[in-house]
């Protein structure tokens, strides 16, 4: 299938400069992208300038992007469309890898490089918006959107990423331009996921991008706060402000660390007790975002699956202290097949715990974004939470584990050859 950019042809450099200056101006805004989440691209005669896997939007250069040869790329989306997509990573690595310009290049691509290869306009930006993401997992998202844009933005329901997102992505925008006779629209939400926005320029895609979260907070505004049950702040406990149970958070983060050492190597724990913080360890709301499971895959990746709730213990014995965390991380582990990165200590605040003092905050950042998307789709009309299926297999995708690892500074091995 042949594909052509919809704009007139212009110098890569300029190209590659207005894709840089639109991955900068969303990756430094935390509305819309966290740690290395989202990705861009530029595409000018035959060859596409992608964002690499694990680099933040916002540390992109005109170096930085990886040149990919757009021919492979299209030939494996299109080969078997209609087959099931081969799950993981490897076939796509593999033809990507094929793809490469510079053929001493040993970064990845990002993974998503498929649907940013089949879209035709020259530049693409997918970010995370907060609050379009408040919509995009509501259980009613896809009316409400369409009552908020009509036709002129695409609802994408959630499938894994990677070839299967792509493949849908293919097929929503032929049966758009089928059914209505007009070009696909520029800009798309996908489910439990973020959105997609495309252009001739950085100003149009920037202009796109705006209009999309401006009405989706405008709806959000309209609905009103979440039902009082989910959002009254109130204390689990009683006694978890006694000095008690204050004076155990530093016990707590120091066991924490050591418990979930990696072989000799303790992990960074940092305590946030904010207001963002306290609304999750002390609502009913924030129970149910521990208790219901993850929303996006970004929550996946840098905040894990399951956060554990603690109820302090109510002494200042350390020993005590230690042997009750002890055993509800073991009854955790047990239950979830995971060990969390995030533990909310009820009434007191959050404990994460990770590789590093940045990833660390990362990890805070996205799953107090996880509590505002969670309440914006509650005040929809109620929240969608990814399912058994569509979690295992972020939990279990290679490419997400190598994603996290770059943003740690830890990054594994590829596997593809």
């Amino acid at each position: 299938m042949t594909r052509v950019a919809s704009a007139a042809s212009r110098p890569v450099a300029a190209l590659l400069e207005e894709v840089v200056r639109l991955s900068r101006r969303f990756g430094l805004d935390a509305e819309y992208t966290r740690g290395g989440g989202g990705n861009s691209s530029g595409k000018e005669a035959g060859v596409m300038y992608i964002k690499p896997s694990g680099l933040s939007l916002a540390a992109l250069s005109p170096d930085s992007l990886m040149p990919l040869r757009m021919e492979p790329l299209l030939e494996l989306l299109d080969e078997g469309a209609d087959a099931p997509a081969t799950p993981g990573t490897d076939e796509i690595m593999r033809v990507a890898i094929r793809a490469r310009v510079q053929a001493d290049d040993d970064r990845r691509p990002s993974v998503e490089c498929l649907f940013h290869a089949l879209v035709p306009d020259p530049i693409v930006l997918h970010t995370h918006p907060t609050v379009v993401n408040a919509l995009t997992c509501a259980l009613d998202g896809e009316r409400i959107a369409t009552e908020i844009f009509g036709d002129d933005v695409l609802w994408v329901p959630y499938v894994d990423p990677g070839l299967p997102l792509a493949r849908r992505i293919a097929t929503e925008r032929r049966a758009h331009e089928a059914r209505t006779g007009a070009a696909a629209p520029r800009a798309m939400l996908l489910q439990n996921h973020g959105m997609i926005v495309t252009g001739d320029n950085a100003d149009e895609v920037a202009a796109g991008c705006e209009r999309i979260v401006g009405a989706v907070r405008r709806r959000l505004d309209a609905a009103g706060p979440a039902p009082a049950g989910t959002r009254s702040v109130e204390r689990t406990l009683e006694s978890t402000q006694a000095p008690s149970s204050v004076a155990t958070v530093p016990i707590l983060s120091a066991a924490l660390g050591r418990m979930l050492a990696d072989r000799d190597r303790p992990k960074f724990v940092l305590f946030d007790d904010s207001p963002a913080a306290l609304e999750i360890a002390s609502t009913a709301a924030g129970r149910e975002l521990v208790r219901r499971g993850p929303l996006t895959p970004d929550q996946i990746v840098y905040a894990g699956s399951w956060p554990l709730w603690l109820e302090p213990t109510v002494t200042e014995d350390a020993d005590t202290v230690v042997a009750a965390l002890q055993v509800r991380l073991g009854a955790h582990v047990a239950a979830t097949g995971a060990t969390p990165s995030v533990v909310v200590v009820a009434g007191l605040g959050l404990l994460i715990a990770a590789d590093s003092e940045r990833f660390a905050a990362t990890a805070r950042e996205v799953i107090v974004d996880a509590m505002r998307i969670a309440q914006g789709a509650a005040s929809l009309g109620g929240v969608r939470v990814l399912t058994p299926d569509e979690r295992r297999f972020i939990e279990d995708w290679e490419a997400e584990a190598y994603r996290r690892g770059v943003a740690s500074g830890t990054p594994t091995p590829s596997r593809p050859t």
